[in-house]
């Protein structure tokens, strides 16, 4: 046919040809990823969360590097090859089928598109793997491995994960020519692309695994929801790769069923979910009241509130430990936020005081001194949890630091990620679709799996109720346990709730806070508290706090949600200061003069010091580690309009941080020249190191060996604790 316009030139039509060509595969190939987008979505978050999130760089150092267990690795192999073939096989099969909608899935000019797509999609994951340690060795600052013994695991082990990936091609491709010599031999010749038109038709095979593979998702939901740690011994990125396996192998079957017949299942789902959640019929995030309550139900009536007042206990307190005619020490502690690297280094920092403080002056009683003078901690976060851990420790005989730095370190190397991670991808994931709150959810997973790590030490108070620590058995106030004040944030106000053990205080001593006595049962368990403190973005769920009774105060909202308490400020230090405040009332009602030796622990290597001025040789009045400063820019970077407020969000955050620090340090009465009655700052903070120090819920033993290696070379602790003990025990005179 003669063309329509004759002034088009032979190199335009050849331009228009060429985008015409490139317009009509774009097209070919958005249809083409239509029918397996699920299995594409899987491999879009993985590359994203590798890409961008550090929180997952651990996973890799742990699995690649750290971890001494061989039977992990294995399943770590076991489980990326197990991925690698749900991906491949739910792809492959989606391309059988015909879909009325989609008729470029038949166009056999991307015949070799339908081929090799899934074969490639199928061998990205154990590469992904690999991309994801190569990604993490970026954070090392050195990135070799200390010992012979590293260097070898971590060779074989990215050896495996090679040799995977080849295993995969060699299958992928052999099975086709493998299957086409069978035909051939059996007297036939294969079809070039065998298509369905049916579900049905796929075969028998294939359509006995999808439902076989269904009815087994459905069973380890089950699994899941009765004892959410049964994952433990894979870790976490095997937990991972197994419900990534499930969503493709599950997911794609369903969707493969709705597409042909036109039904957007994705889309559907996803308004169900939100509907449900808009209208508030689906949550299952409520906070425990008490130990035999679900995070799915909502709570009974409270017992009469037999909790002893703060004011009670700090008089006792004092009258046990003082002596008026000299300034009595007061140990106070803030430790900020920072999942279970805080944890571990403030339950690390404590353990070791108390042990070394015990070396200078033995315990009293039984009890060890710096304990003894410790009166109160405030915590954020996965400060909370090192709190709880380090209090809970020293409950169990025998009642000495070493003894508690051991089962502190003990109960938190454990990879709590993989029990969050299993519940969230089978038990949470299939609550969103369902109305009514029906199972426990993830932060529950999360709570119990503290709790059986503590019990496997003998720490039982975790599963406890909080106010139990500070009873004894008459129903007197027991002092010996120092008072926790755990910082959680309430949604919509943006306030601190402060949660202690004590009941309402009668005039609250917080400042645009709640006081969460107010809203908690007596019978709050420990390890709740810990979680309100420490509800990680996402990580863990927001927790939606509902009472049997009104609450104490009228002007107090009708319900409350909670999530981590750095979303206030991540230091703690405020609480700290208005409990210093406090004390000093009541002290100076009873003409005690105090002394307030303040731990300011922060476990964040990039955070700027507060305490600039400090003497390694004479670590008083104040003392921080000189980390390594890393240069300020010359210039600050310029954000646009759409993005600057979010940046200014984000950053006033820290800045709150810096304040609240800044305020503590105020508050202390500190003379330079004076090294015997002022107040004391000592800042034990963590700071660049030879490894990577993670922020997650789940750390290495190489963890635990740069907290503490950093402990004893930053800190003079010896002096610290010689000096400490000296005090204590003038305080102890009579």
């Amino acid at each position: 046919m003669a063309d329509q316009n004759p002034s088009t030139s032979a190199p335009q039509r050849k331009r228009f040809a060429f985008l015409g060509a490139v317009i009509d595969w774009l097209a070919i190939g958005l249809d083409h990823c239509k029918p397996i987008r699920v299995s594409l979505l899987v491999l879009l978050l993985a590359a994203l969360v590798i890409s961008n999130v550090d929180q997952a760089s651990e996973l890799f150092l742990i699995a690649m590097w750290a971890d001494p267990s061989s039977t992990r690795y294995l399943f770590l192999l076991a489980t990326s090859a197990l991925a690698g073939l749900a991906i491949w096989y739910t792809t492959h099969n989606a391309y059988r089928l015909v879909y009325p909608r989609w008729p470029a899935l038949q166009d056999p000019r991307a015949a070799g598109l339908r081929q090799w797509l899934p074969r490639v999609l199928g061998i990205l994951v154990p590469l992904l793997l690999l991309f994801g340690y190569l990604m993490a060795l970026r954070s090392i600052p050195h990135a070799t491995c200390t010992t012979d013994l590293q260097c070898h695991r971590r060779n074989l082990r990215t050896a495996g994960l090679l040799v995977e990936a080849a295993a995969m091609v060699v299958f992928f491709i052999g099975r086709q020519q493998w299957l086409a010599a069978t035909e051939n031999h059996a007297g036939g010749v294969p079809p070039a692309e065998a298509r369905a038109e049916s579900i049905t038709v796929l075969g028998t095979v294939p359509i006995s695994l999808f439902i076989a593979v269904l009815m087994l998702n459905v069973l380890i939901t089950v699994l899941v929801l009765i004892q959410p740690r049964q994952f433990d011994g894979m870790g976490s990125l095997a937990v991972l790769l197994i419900a990534g396996s499930f969503f493709c192998m599950s997911g794609g079957f369903l969707c493969m069923l709705a597409d042909r017949r036109g039904i957007p299942l994705l889309t559907l789902l996803a308004v169900l979910a939100m509907s449900l959640h808009a209208l508030h019929l689906n949550d299952n995030h409520r906070v425990r009241q008490y130990p035999a309550m679900s995070t799915h139900q909502r709570p009974g009536v409270p017992p009469p509130d037999q909790r002893p007042a703060f004011d009670d206990y700090a008089q006792a307190w004092l009258q046990s430990r003082c002596n008026r005619q000299r300034a009595c020490p007061v140990i106070m502690v803030s430790t900020e936020g920072g999942g279970l690297r805080s944890a571990a280094w403030t339950a690390m920092v404590l353990s070791r005081f108390t042990a070394l403080v015990d070396q200078s002056l033995p315990p009293d009683g039984g009890e060890p001194q710096f304990e003894r003078y410790l009166f109160a901690a405030s915590g954020v976060s996965g400060g909370s949890l090192g709190l709880a851990t380090y209090v809970a420790a020293l409950q169990v005989a025998p009642q000495t630091g070493l003894a508690a730095q051991a089962r502190s370190e003990n109960m938190l190397d454990h990879d709590f990620l993989a029990p969050v991670m299993a519940n969230a991808w089978f038990v949470d994931f299939t609550q969103r679709w369902l109305p009514g709150a029906w199972f426990d959810d993830r932060g529950r997973a999360l709570t119990r799996a503290w709790e059986q790590a503590a019990q496997a030490q003998g720490m039982a108070a975790f599963a406890q109720p909080f106010a139990q620590l500070y009873e004894d058995r008459s129903g007197r106030v027991n002092t010996h346990a120092p008072a926790l004040f755990l910082n959680s944030t309430t949604v919509g106000e943006g306030w601190r709730f402060i949660q202690d053990p004590f009941r309402p205080f009668a005039e609250s001593p917080w400042t645009t806070a709640y006081d969460a006595s107010n809203w908690l049962d007596p019978r709050v368990p420990l390890s709740e508290v810990a979680l309100n403190s420490a509800r990680f973005t996402y990580l863990s769920p927001a927790g939606t706090l509902q009472t049997a009774t009104s609450s104490n105060s009228s002007a107090a909202p009708a319900a409350l949600q909670l999530v981590d308490g750095g979303y206030f400020e991540n230091s703690g230090a405020t609480t700290l200061r208005e409990l210093m405040h406090r004390l000093r009332q009541i002290a100076a009602k009873q003409a005690q003069p105090l002394q307030f030796v303040v731990l300011h622990i922060s476990n964040d290597p990039s955070l700027q010091d507060f305490v600039d001025a400090h003497d390694p040789k004479q670590p008083l009045p104040y003392y921080s580690a000189a980390c390594p400063r890393t240069p300020s820019p010359t210039e600050r970077a310029n954000y646009g309009e759409a993005t600057a407020p979010i940046v200014a969000l984000l950053d006033t955050r820290d800045a709150r941080g810096e304040f609240a620090r800044a305020g503590l340090l105020a508050a202390l009465r500190i003379d330079p020249t004076d090294a015997g009655e002022g107040d004391v700052l000592w800042h034990m903070r963590l700071c660049p190191g030879n490894y990577p120090l993670p922020l997650g819920w789940t750390i290495s033993p190489s963890v635990f060996e740069e907290m503490h290696r950093q402990l004893e070379q930053n800190y003079p602790m010896s002096a610290m604790a010689t000096w400490l003990a000296q005090r204590l025990q003038q305080a102890g005179r009579r």
